[in-house]
Order: C-alpha cells, then sequence, then structure tokens
C-alpha cells in the first residue's frame, strides 16, 4: 500500500487534544498505538487474501480500509480481514495481561475498550462490517440499526460528561457516519450491485 494514502481523520485531534489537555500522554500514545496496531491487523489479513488497500484512515475507534472490489471477495476472506484488527487487540491484550511491564493494566484496559467497541453489531465497527458481509441484502437495515443504536449509546454516554467524554466523540462520529450512510445506501447498494455482475 501506497504510505501516502496512510492519515489520520480530523476527528481524532479533538480527541487528542482532549487527552493532552488532561495531562495524560500516556494515554495519548497508547490509545493511537493501539489503534496502530488494530488497523496493521486488517491490512495484514488482507495482504493474505490479496486484496488490494487503497487507503487506511485512523479513527477514534480503529479505522477505516478502503479495500478494491471487497464486496467480490468470498464471505470468508472478507470475514478474515474484518476479524484481522480484532485478532490482533486481542493479541496485544493477552500480551499486555500476561507480561508485566510499565503500564501494563492500561494497556490491557485500552485493547479491552477497543476489542468490545469493535465487536459492536453496528456499522461501520467490525461486528457491522461482519454482518453486512455475513447479509448484505440486509444493509438498508443494518445501517438503521446503527443509526438508531449509535444516538442512543451517545446520548446515554452524556449522563456521564465529563468522564466518558471520549465515549461520545466516538460514538457522535459513528451517528454522523451512520447519517450520511442512509442519506447514500442507494447509490451504494447500486455499486456493489455493479462490481458483483463487472
Amino acid at each position: 500500500m501506497n504510505k501516502q494514502v496512510f492519515k489520520v481523520h480530523p476527528i481524532m485531534i479533538p480527541f487528542f487534544l482532549f487527552f493532552y489537555l488532561s495531562g495524560e500522554i500516556a494515554v495519548y500514545s497508547i490509545v493511537f498505538g493501539s489503534l496502530l496496531i488494530h488497523e496493521f491487523g486488517h491490512l495484514i489479513a488482507a495482504k493474505l487474501v490479496g486484496i488490494k488497500v487503497q487507503s487506511c484512515t485512523i479513527l477514534p475507534y480503529g479505522g477505516e480500509i478502503k479495500m478494491e472490489q471487497f464486496s467480490k471477495v468470498q464471505k470468508s476472506g472478507q470475514l478474515f480481514v474484518i476479524f484481522g484488527g480484532p485478532f490482533c487487540t486481542l493479541l496485544l491484550m493477552a500480551f499486555s495481561y500476561f507480561i508485566d511491564f510499565p503500564q501494563d493494566r492500561l494497556i490491557f484496559l485500552t485493547q479491552l475498550i477497543i476489542f468490545c467497541i469493535n465487536l459492536l453489531p453496528i456499522y461501520p465497527l467490525d461486528g457491522g462490517r461482519a454482518l453486512d458481509a455475513l447479509f448484505p441484502d440486509k444493509y438498508e437495515m443494518l445501517i438503521g440499526f446503527s443509526l438508531w443504536s449509535s444516538s442512543l449509546v451517545f446520548f446515554i454516554s452524556l449522563a456521564y460528561f465529563p468522564k466518558a467524554v471520549s465515549v461520545s466523540f466516538i460514538f457522535l462520529f459513528i451517528v454522523l457516519q451512520n447519517f450520511a450512510y442512509w442519506r447514500f445506501r442507494k447509490y451504494k447498494l447500486a455499486f456493489d450491485r455493479i462490481t458483483k455482475t463487472a
């Protein structure tokens, strides 16, 4: 993959600015490093399956990787790529649990949070992408559910403000993403039909 297309989404600026202003430099470094490792898992899996990666963008919950004709890949290959990220997160979580080193508890907790959030059945998290791979004809239903459920989590997190401000940031971003996916769902479905028959 071209290194020029490996980037950090602007939404990460307020996310990391919060950690910086709160003096949590260690948290800043661990979260960012953990997200990179998570995405590295997806990239390795895509390489093993033989899928060409177009871009990789780091986001608060992991990242977004654009791949060439991903919808044409067999379901087993899609799932292998989707779960490559959580697998690497799980490996790092196990390493930090069994090996003693500075900040091991913080690293373990960070991996646990990233792992659990990514497996939620909400698009575009890994759990939601897995459902899309298994049931591509249910895309509209998945986006509708994701929009509703991410909005619910966002409003619940506000009740715990400011302690849950990171969760609020993440799920507000996911709400906005799903709103955009809902608006352009017909174009996405039409594009998938074209690429599958091409």
